[in-house]
């Protein structure tokens, strides 16, 4: 359910970052949680996506609630963001158990720039006194949960359906496409019950081969093998983009926007589609990415 999704994929990860340590070289994960996973580039991000639900993210000095993430992933930088931001409570679930305490501390050594990009999201005092409780817990799970971040993994959303609680704000990034087709509605039906009337629910979706996502970014559309959990957790489930329409509108009750929909023509798709994928025209095999956002009616339904 997160970006790094299949546990085969994970069980690999481990692996490969004991080996390269055995041979002498930096472990990729801890290369990324001082670059593109940094606390500073995530925090980038999740202030780009606030920023789509407008007056109906609180601005600074106002309460926030609860905030639920779906797929944590191995850095929890964006939950942290969202601590950071004034969210009292922050739930931040995965479908297998992947956090690395070693890399969140590398994520969140060096914050520089956050400060100055949540700017719109929270004061600058409200930043610093926060962002020192997480500190202070050494991102250790327990520590985290006495100040307002819980962790649960391995869980499932629709598992939360269980329990009263309700969210102001939903939100994933770079997870739905590692969920198995077949699990799809499922989840998007479970996430979207989770909002709290007047809720914000955001996502983010990368449809490109995260295989090699610079130079062949649809690869994995040419026909092949029965695309299982692994090459979703690997590599993406390979919906395109009207297929993600049709499930947020048909699997929810929500009325979904889709603000943000790139099409990237300079890459070369393959000469045959796998017959498996569906797609209406070929802008629609070309859309890399999705963000779509929806707000729960104020009162219940």
């Amino acid at each position: 359910m997160n970006s790094e999704t299949s546990a085969p994929v994970s069980l690999r990860r481990h692996l490969s970052a004991w080996a390269n340590r055995l041979r002498g070289r930096e472990d990729p994960n801890l290369r990324a949680a001082r670059q593109h996973r940094s606390f500073d580039a995530m925090s980038g991000i999740l202030a780009w996506m606030l920023s789509y639900a407008g007056d109906r993210v609180p601005r600074p000095g106002a309460s926030r609630g609860r905030a639920l993430e779906i797929g944590t992933g191995q850095f929890m930088a964006h939950a942290a963001g969202l601590h950071v931001c004034g969210y009292e409570r922050v739930l931040t679930i995965d479908r297998y158990r992947q956090v690395s305490i070693p890399l969140v501390r590398a994520s969140m050594e060096s914050p520089v720039l956050s400060r100055r990009l949540l700017s719109p999201f929270v004061n600058h005092d409200d930043f610093v006194g926060r962002l020192g409780r997480l500190e202070a817990t050494g991102y250790d799970p327990s520590g985290l949960a006495r100040v307002g971040v819980e962790y649960r993994a391995p869980m499932e959303a629709v598992a939360l359906l269980e329990q009263p609680e309700r969210f102001d704000l939903v939100f994933s990034y770079t997870v739905l496409e590692h969920v198995p087709p077949q699990e799809i509605a499922g989840l998007l039906s479970a996430s979207a019950r989770l909002l709290a009337p007047g809720g914000v629910a955001l996502h983010f979706v990368d449809m490109e081969d995260h295989r090699d996502p610079r130079t062949a970014p649809f690869a994995f559309l040419a026909p092949g093998e029965a695309w299982g959990e692994a090459a979703c957790g690997e590599r993406g489930n390979r919906l395109r983009a009207s297929e993600w329409r049709r499930l947020f509108r048909e699997e929810t009750p929500l009325d979904w926007s889709f603000p943000y929909a790139p099409v990237r023509h300079g890459a070369p798709l393959p000469e045959q589609i796998d017959p498996r994928v569906k797609a209406v025209d070929v802008l629609d095999l070309r859309t890399t990415a999705l963000v779509a956002m929806a707000i729960a009616p104020d009162s219940p339904q």
